[in-house]
């Protein structure tokens, strides 16, 4: 079970803006967007009480630059991040 975790995949960026202006491959590596997958139920904090996770499956979420845990299945890319 994922517990307090989030399972993502990664949206791919636009190649061009809306007005047409070809976007180069450093600015669409900037863009971290991604669709929650699949979520755990949550966990109990240090007082005990129950942490719901706080994103929903469908929901598109900002990523951070850096982390989370790269996953293979059948050939699609997914990532797992901490709530």
């Amino acid at each position: 079970t994922l517990l307090n975790r989030v399972l993502v995949q990664r949206v791919e960026g636009a190649k061009k803006t809306a007005g047409g202006i070809l976007l180069p491959e450093t600015k669409e590596s900037d863009l971290q967007v991604a669709t929650v997958i699949a979520t755990g139920p949550g966990h109990y904090n240090e007082s005990g009480t129950f942490q719901e996770v706080s994103v929903k499956v469908g929901q598109r979420v900002l990523l951070p630059p850096y982390g989370g845990t790269s996953v293979e299945v059948q050939d699609q890319k997914y990532y797992i991040y901490k709530d």
